[in-house]
């Protein structure tokens, strides 16, 4: 009886701690989406804080120490300049690269070649920030072509107000001394790409924690960019809309409705200053490799939509 009485009590505990099949599956589905919901709160932990482990001045200080190296070395010729946040910043190999890119395609269209080309935006830059930028840059003088500012426009640039910052505090190089302090532009290169599952998560997020702020700033932002155009023409500069880039193969249709809105009041600001909207996608086909994540390029992404940019942006420059 007592060896009866044992066996029982083992199996009685073998039962408590090895639950049932559908239990475990159960508890498998809990964890993979606890793991999944840890990772993805990390990465919005990453693209709301700058890149810790990077080499130089942040963005705003290399921003202005490019307006410094253009105010030193004033234009004789067309000036391209691209405002937007990290997504903007990640979008292009170099100002060195793509100027070279521009120049040569300029050649061919038989536009002027002399252009310099030159990023201006970085982390979470707003639009205000973008004409805080903009007014420290020289006017276009008279009789001489006009530059041309890409004014990236993207759903990352509407979720927050548009506030403002003041100029970073750059000196004038020593002679003999580069111009620009170390700075790093690709800060998602050296980290693993996420995956699909992760890429797919960020989308059903965003319209959970991005929808809000999204609908509350919209119309500041949209305002914000009006002043801007206005400011680029009073400098004698021809403002475009530019889209950014989004990792369509992710989203496909799961932003829309904040994509269709940004969109349509972007678009009645184009028409009401008659000025280009430019998008390269969706004729630019992006694979999702070609994104850390919903809107982040990586090599070899950045390398064809700057080449692609460049096609586009040279059908703008002025003729010899």
């Amino acid at each position: 009886m007592r060896q009866s009485s044992e066996r029982a009590t083992q199996r009685t505990q073998t039962s408590a701690i090895v639950a049932p099949a559908p239990q475990r599956r159960c508890a498998s589905r809990a964890l993979a989406s606890l793991a999944l919901l840890v990772a993805v709160t990390l990465v919005l932990w990453l693209q709301a804080t700058p890149a810790a482990a990077v080499d130089g001045v942040d963005d705003w200080v290399h921003t202005w120490e490019v307006v410094r190296s253009v105010l030193m070395q004033p234009p004789t010729g067309p000036m391209v300049y691209y405002f937007g946040d990290s997504t903007a910043r990640e979008s292009t190999v170099s100002d060195a690269s793509w100027t070279r890119q521009l120049s040569a395609r300029a050649v061919k269209l038989g536009r002027r070649s002399d252009v310099r080309a030159y990023l201006l935006g970085g982390h979470n830059q707003t639009f205000a920030m973008d004409q805080t930028v903009l007014e420290g840059l020289p006017s276009t003088p008279a009789g001489q072509a006009r530059g041309i500012v890409l004014i990236g426009v993207s759903l990352s640039r509407f979720i927050g107000p548009p506030t403002t910052r003041l100029p970073a505090e750059v000196a004038f190089p020593t002679p003999g001394v580069s111009e620009l302090s170390p700075w790093t532009q690709h800060h998602y290169d050296s980290r693993r790409i996420l995956s699909p599952a992760l890429k797919r998560e960020l989308v059903r997020r965003w319209m959970k924690r991005r929808w809000a702020g999204f609908k509350q700033y919209r119309s500041a932002n949209l305002a914000a960019i009006e002043k801007l155009i206005d400011a680029c023409k009073a400098k004698r500069l021809r403002p475009v809309l530019f889209e950014l880039p989004l990792n369509l193969a992710v989203v496909g249709s799961g932003l829309d409705k904040p994509r269709s809105s940004y969109r349509t009041g972007c678009a009645a600001l184009a028409r009401k200053h008659d000025i280009a909207y430019l998008s390269l996608q969706p004729s630019l086909t992006l694979s999702s490799s070609g994104f850390y994540d919903i809107c982040h390029l990586v090599h070899p992404g950045y390398t064809r939509w700057q080449a692609r940019l460049s096609r586009e942006v040279a059908e703008l420059l002025p003729r010899p």
